[in-house]
């Protein structure tokens, strides 16, 4: 079995990804490949036990998977990007 940490930088590495995608304003937004990695960040939440705040984190990325595809503008793509580099920085 891997530690926690493993995870933890797994479900890291899985939203920069997200982030560098979605945030890249010069290509078009690879959904199927941010809705992947977002489901594996939450699959890796589901594989140790988290605290009430790291819970917290986990309901706002599931909030932020259902606007994904509702993101209309550069403005509103960089801000929901940033949203979710805040669920990583706050892991």
């Amino acid at each position: 079995m891997r530690d926690r940490q493993f995870y933890v930088d797994s479900i890291k590495m899985d939203l920069y990804r997200v982030v560098t995608a979605v945030g890249n304003l010069e290509n078009p937004i690879p959904y199927k490949s941010v809705e992947e990695f977002i489901d594996h960040a939450l699959l890796y939440f589901d594989k140790v036990v988290i605290s009430k705040r790291e819970t917290e984190l986990k309901l706002e990325l599931e909030a932020l998977k259902d606007k994904l595809n509702s993101l209309v503008g550069s403005h509103n793509r960089l801000c929901w990007a940033e949203k979710v580099l805040t669920i990583r920085c706050r892991l």
